[in-house]
């Protein structure tokens, strides 16, 4: 089984946080889906005997295109690779999109998990980082989903906000419960250099909050969501049972298989990593050829540390005889050794013969990680 990944490039606006590739233009919707057939054909043998299980539209603002282009890419899809085995098709949406004709047609076309771009149920908040939507609209729109019948839907929210309140920031995972969404992704705040809370910070008008309170609003967000029957199943996610999880990116944690198309998305084989040109105009212009691309070619070492990440970062953890049979005895043997000092510790249990990182120490496991990794000499 393989994933595909679409990346939709477009934003109204663009938030004072974001650092991810995207333009604040719609113009070039047509000349961009032409490009993506183009790129769709030049890859059509990349999943070749791999039928495809979940398709995800990213962005970007995925909600910007009228269903009937995801519709088309779809199908385009669909000619390309096998298709008939799919199980999730997600859509990244904007909630002020949300409106009940457009959720009518995404479920026509077959969409059947829906993530909507909340981040909070603050005005205050919302303003803050830029983000065009209201807290009512936010409501207003998983309302709408469920009314229309989806029972998959996804919400953001982040955590670590400047002069957001212990308090308030509960509220909003309340509200995300009362709602009733099966599946919810907690992040922090990021500050990035090239983005507006990037130049805010270098400046000193904007200044991160605490490690304290970042870490207190984190087991917050562990506490109520795992009381009430949610699953902490990886760092920054939480699903209500195992069947709601986002399979789509437990394909990238478990390193599965998987193609992404459009500018700045990333493609992974096992041994090398396919990463797409974050420009639109380059992309357009080169789109079908092997110009649009860059190449990463894995070691060996590079492979046994990402399984060790990415393994890590979710609750399954560190499986034996997975690890066994992909790097072999020494494989294990040497993770064992490095491993033995952090189980020590509590940095990491053995529970069901796997290692796993306790998810009360879930945000330091970057530190964690970093010292099972084989660091060639």
């Amino acid at each position: 089984m393989s994933a595909l990944y679409i990346h939709i490039p477009f934003c109204k606006t663009r938030c004072n946080y974001c650092d991810f590739y995207k333009s604040t233009s719609c113009d070039n919707v047509e000349r961009y889906v032409e490009a993506l057939f183009r790129e769709m054909d030049y890859q059509r043998d990349f999943l070749r005997m791999h039928p495809v299980k979940t398709l995800y539209f990213g962005g970007g603002t995925p909600s910007l295109l009228a269903p009937a282009y995801l519709q088309r890419i779809k199908e385009r899809a669909a000619e390309m690779w096998d298709l008939t085995q799919l199980e999730e098709v997600t859509v990244e949406i904007n909630p002020d999109d949300a409106t009940d004709e457009y959720l009518d047609d995404l479920s026509r076309i077959g969409v059947n998990r829906i993530s909507f771009g909340v981040q909070s149920f603050i005005d205050r908040d919302l303003r803050f980082m830029g983000r065009r939507h209201t807290a009512a609209q936010a409501v207003d729109a998983i309302g709408r989903a469920r009314n229309r019948g989806f029972d998959n839907i996804s919400v953001d929210l982040i955590f670590g906000i400047p002069g957001m309140s212990l308090m308030e920031w509960e509220g909003n995972i309340l509200k995300a419960l009362m709602l009733g969404v099966q599946h919810i992704s907690a992040y922090h705040l990021t500050i990035a250099d090239d983005t507006v809370f990037g130049r805010m910070a270098a400046s000193g008008e904007l200044v991160p909050v605490d490690e304290e309170v970042s870490e207190e609003q984190y087991m917050r967000c562990h506490q109520m969501l795992t009381e009430v029957g949610f699953e902490h199943y990886e760092i920054s996610n939480y699903a209500l049972g195992r069947q709601r999880r986002s399979q789509h990116n437990m394909s990238y944690w478990n390193g599965d298989l998987y193609l992404g198309l459009g500018p700045s998305a990333h493609s992974y084989t096992g041994s090398k990593r396919i990463m797409v040109v974050n420009d639109l105009e380059k992309y357009i212009a080169g789109a079908g050829t092997r110009n649009i691309y860059g190449t990463e070619l894995l070691s060996s070492s590079d492979t046994y540390n990402e399984f060790i990440m990415t393994s890590l970062r979710t609750s399954d953890g560190i499986q034996r005889d997975r690890m066994a049979a992909k790097f072999g005895f020494k494989g294990l043997l040497y993770f064992e050794y490095t491993a033995e000092r952090l189980v020590d510790e509590g940095l990491l249990v053995m529970e069901d013969n796997a290692y796993k990182i306790p998810p009360e120490k879930f945000i330091i496991s970057n530190s964690i990680i970093s010292d099972l990794f084989y660091i060639e000499a």
